[in-house]
């Protein structure tokens, strides 16, 4: 049945011809009261002793105890503090992606992220681009505007990822300290920002500078922190002939100037499968 669903749409004619442009941007900015941010969500009192005893799995089987959302959310950082240990490896990206997403000619980025989300490390996933177009119509119906195509949220993102069943929680982050916690330690992070005419073309170091006019809004996947060149490490979703094999990287200091102007970094852990 999941299968069906996600293949029911297919995904417009690629174009490997035509330069990245504008038409490849599509993240709107929609902030929701009902969101949570990190520090807010790290208050939550953990769940009761009969719940830390029993495994994932059981509690995901749960069904009463999820029929609250605050529950998903005590979950969330339940599930967290049972993770092992993650330590930073010595290649780069930490988070390994292996999977290489071509959005083509659409403004489909938010469907394309949080497909890249859950391909990568530490549960990798098996999405392909299908995947990413279909997940971007899920998010249109999730907007109450099915079908169109003018872009979606990272939000609705994330609730259409969790309708998938890949994820409890989400909550966002504020903060470049906030994201370099979370991006050392947890995984990676779909964001969403301005995207400026100078970011279509990595330098010869793959670096993007956020100068320019305003075309847009775009989402994408951040991997890794480098932190020897106080920057970072995305995967790009305009297939392997972009930037470098896909990825650029951004000096933390211009990433934090996207984050600040309406910018958006979510976290969520990914829930086994």
């Amino acid at each position: 049945m999941e299968q069906q669903r996600r293949f029911a749409v297919d995904p417009p004619e690629t174009s490997a011809s035509v330069a990245p442009g504008p038409q490849l941007l599509g993240w709107r900015y929609q902030p929701d009261a009902r969101d949570w941010d990190i520090p807010r969500l790290l208050e939550i009192a953990e769940p009761p002793e009969s719940i830390r005893q029993m495994t994932v799995e059981q509690i995901l089987a749960g069904t009463p105890y999820f029929s609250d959302w605050r529950a998903y959310l005590v979950f969330w950082r339940w599930l967290r503090t049972q993770r092992e240990p993650l330590t930073k490896r010595d290649t780069a990206p930490a988070w390994e992606l292996t999977v290489q997403l071509d959005q083509g000619q659409t403004g489909h980025c938010v469907g394309f992220g949080w497909a890249g989300w859950v391909d990568a490390m530490p549960v990798a996933g098996t999405y392909q681009n299908a995947d990413g177009h279909a997940l971007y119509y899920e998010c249109k119906v999730i907007d109450g505007e099915p079908g169109k195509e003018n872009g979606s949220t990272v939000r609705s993102g994330a609730l259409a990822v969790r309708e998938r069943g890949r994820l409890a929680a989400f909550a966002f982050a504020r903060t470049t300290a906030e994201i370099d916690e979370w991006i050392d330690s947890q995984g990676s992070v779909v964001v969403g920002t301005a995207w400026t005419s100078d970011m279509f073309g990595p330098d010869a170091d793959g670096f993007v500078k956020p100068t320019g006019s305003a075309n847009g809004g775009h989402c994408y996947l951040m991997l890794d922190r480098i932190e020897d060149e106080d920057a970072y490490l995305f995967q790009n979703s305009w297939g392997a002939d972009w930037g470098q094999g896909g990825r650029f990287k951004m000096r933390r200091g211009d990433f934090d100037s996207l984050l600040q102007d309406q910018g958006e970094a979510c976290c969520a852990v990914e829930l086994p499968h």
